[in-house]
């Protein structure tokens, strides 16, 4: 098993890192900012462009470390070389792919917070229009997070009630209710961060800045949530598989479908929501003020 791994592994990693290196020319920048309803300047195009090629690099490294963080631990603690849950001692751990999307997840949020956006110094004045997540980011998408991470937690607690076979090695239940707790406290720090991101201050009240300063939060606030919600899909996917190794027959007939397909769904939620063109709506009927810096 480990060798396909191996070779798909070598082929697939330097084509993915010469894609993130590709010059963003200013045709993909125009094609961005059309898709998300911006109108580019000579003011906005050097940010946005910036902002561009550094989410990509970084959003690619980042899942590239979560691919290898589990190779490079298990290098470290045993003798065993250990790729996508692929192990030369002929194990299998699907668990170690979570880490690509913990990676990309924390490549979207770096990028966001390594913009550095220009000041206004002649008005030294910042927006402080009134900012919602929902302006960011479609409603049901962080709605979705929250019903996953609710169903995963639910998920995990009720398998501490189910039988398991004398063979089957069953987490204990310190160790369950931890991981329950975890998924719960993800869920709420994934909005929490999106939430913050949109209400970050704007340093300057000049349109067009402002205009690409929104496309740019609602990118990242997208890239969060596809990360997260494919996290919270995969865990899933392990929390059915945890199901069907029950003694309950109606489980082990059941849960294996619904563990595809919430990884395929992980995989396809990576790339749609997160790279998905929203325009952001600013409310006619709310007040835009400005205040000195």
């Amino acid at each position: 098993m480990l060798a396909p791994v191996l070779v798909v592994t070598i082929i697939v990693v330097p084509w993915v890192v010469y894609r993130a290196y590709r010059e963003v020319d200013d045709g993909f920048v125009a094609e961005w900012a059309g898709a998300h309803g911006l109108a580019l300047s000579p003011e906005n195009r050097p940010m946005v462009s910036w902002y561009l090629r550094t989410a990509r690099l970084l959003r690619t490294w980042g899942a590239i470390g979560g691919l290898l963080l589990p190779t490079f631990c298990a290098l470290a603690w045993s003798d065993h070389l250990e790729i996508l849950g692929a192990d030369s001692g002929g194990g299998v751990n699907p668990g170690d792919a979570m880490w690509i999307f913990v990676g990309y997840l924390v490549g979207a949020l770096y990028a966001e917070l390594a913009l550095v956006r220009p000041v206004d110094q002649a008005r030294r004045s910042a927006s402080l229009v009134p900012r919602r997540l929902d302006d960011y980011l479609a409603r049901r998408v962080w709605l979705a997070q929250r019903w996953l991470g609710g169903v995963v937690a639910l998920g995990i607690l009720v398998s501490l009630a189910l039988p398991y076979d004398e063979r089957f090695t069953v987490p204990s239940w310190v160790a369950t209710v931890t991981f329950a707790a975890f998924v719960a406290a993800f869920t709420a720090g994934l909005e929490g961060v999106q939430r913050w991101l949109v209400r970050r201050p704007q340093p300057f009240t000049d349109p067009s800045l402002m205009a690409a300063d929104d496309a740019i939060r609602s990118q990242s606030v997208h890239s969060l949530a596809g990360a997260g919600v494919s996290l919270l899909l995969f865990m899933g996917g392990g929390v059915c598989v945890l199901l069907a190794a029950s003694d309950l027959a109606v489980l082990r007939w059941t849960m294996w479908l619904p563990a595809v397909v919430a990884t395929v769904l992980a995989l396809v939620a990576c790339q749609y929501v997160g790279h998905r063109a929203w325009r952001v709506r600013r409310r006619a009927d709310r007040p835009s003020e400005t205040a000195s810096a």
